[in-house]
């Protein structure tokens, strides 16, 4: 089979990545990775350093700075651009599609949350990615989808009349690993906590539908009946969090309740590792990453039923209903009080299932969509 040549715009990855900058990362590592494919990366100008480290790809640093100045440029003129490339094919991460392109594109939808619950998210945002979306379901080459489930809920709200790949995430699993390399402990002091306390640990950016707020409450109601349990929030800031300061602020046990901010990427196995229970019970997402690096750390996890996490995670967490404090407070006491043979049975079951999901396989996933666009161009 003939060497691809494709483009992958990673200019909305912000310093400090996230959810879809995650993706757009890893997927930028496993694609340089790979012998049948020539890859290009389309970054912000100040951003050319960081790609460059990838030692994978050629990096054409031409978007501006600045969120609309970057906006502009996709719409306007990186279809221009790509296709001054001469490559085969252009992937667009994160919903939009350039303007005025000859070049096939791949467009990847994460979630179709901006139809389902439009409240989770800022109205602008609803209004920009929803029409992203439609345009992109009928006018790209191909669409990856990162989970079965939004595949399958995402004709029911565009029409979609291009071919859809199905690549789900990887995991890191020379980081995200039972064992250590390092000591867990003095990351957790360094971190300033205590590394002997038991511990429920949530990690991801701070907004609405995240769950933050309905976890507080969960553990406001567990904090008498478990004295030495703190709660550990990791994620940096987005929008709406005037709701989980408040809940903080009002909690029973606010001293025990650790808002870290922004954590390094090193620092959050050693969370995962030492963690009593991670909660992430979040309402709804596209695929629900740090639920699966959970289980490949070993740890206890509780996440929300009939999500996109039960469709990964398989049978090894405990699960709650989605914005429910009492159901969530439950999961995470059946998970204290649960026994060593229990613990060990679902830990035994996360690894294993954490074990089958690769970025090496997701780029499979990818490049299939890339020539599925191809062909139909």
């Amino acid at each position: 089979m003939s060497r691809l040549r494709a483009s992958l715009d990673v200019s909305a990855v912000p310093e400090r990545p996230a959810g879809a900058g995650r993706y757009t990362i890893e997927v930028a590592r496993a694609l340089g990775d790979r012998d049948d494919l020539d890859l290009t990366l389309l970054s912000r100008r100040s951003d050319v350093g960081r790609w460059v480290e990838l030692d994978a790809a050629g990096v054409d640093g031409v978007v501006p700075d600045g969120r609309l100045g970057r906006l502009a440029y996709e719409r306007w003129r990186m279809g221009r651009a790509v296709d001054r490339l001469g490559v085969d094919v252009h992937h667009s991460p994160h919903y939009t599609m350039p303007g005025s392109m000859r070049t096939p594109g791949v467009v990847t939808i994460h979630d179709v949350t901006f139809f389902e619950r439009p409240e989770v998210h800022e109205a602008a945002k609803v209004r920009f990615f929803s029409a992203a979306i439609a345009r992109a379901a009928s006018s790209a080459g191909a669409l990856v989808c990162v989970s079965q489930r939004t595949a399958d809920r995402l004709g029911r709200h565009v029409e979609v009349s291009v071919p859809v790949v199905v690549a789900p995430h990887g995991i890191d699993h020379d980081r995200f690993t039972t064992v250590s390399v390092a000591d867990d402990a003095s990351t957790m002091a360094g971190l300033g906590l205590d590394p002997q306390a038991r511990r429920i640990v949530s990690l991801g950016t701070l907004e609405p539908r995240k769950g933050i707020d309905t976890l507080i409450t969960a553990f406001d109601a567990l904090a008498h009946d478990h004295p030495d349990l703190e709660l550990v929030i990791a994620g940096q800031r987005g929008w709406g969090t005037d709701e989980i300061d408040s809940r903080c602020a009002a909690s029973s046990a606010a001293s025990r309740i650790h808002l870290l901010g922004y954590v390094a990427d090193e620092v959050v196995p050693a969370l995962l590792r030492t963690a009593s229970v991670v909660a992430y019970p979040s309402i709804d997402e596209g695929f629900g990453l740090p639920a699966l690096e959970a289980l490949a750390c070993g740890a206890p996890l509780v996440t929300t039923a009939g999500s996109v996490m039960e469709e990964i995670c398989g049978p090894a967490p405990w699960f709650c209903d989605p914005g429910d404090a009492a159901s969530l407070r439950h999961a995470i006491a059946l998970v204290l009080g649960s026994d060593l043979e229990e613990l060990g049975r679902r830990r035994d079951l996360g690894v294993a299932t954490a074990g089958e999901f690769t970025w090496a396989a997701s780029a499979d996933r990818h490049v299939e969509a890339y020539r599925l666009a191809i062909i139909g161009s």
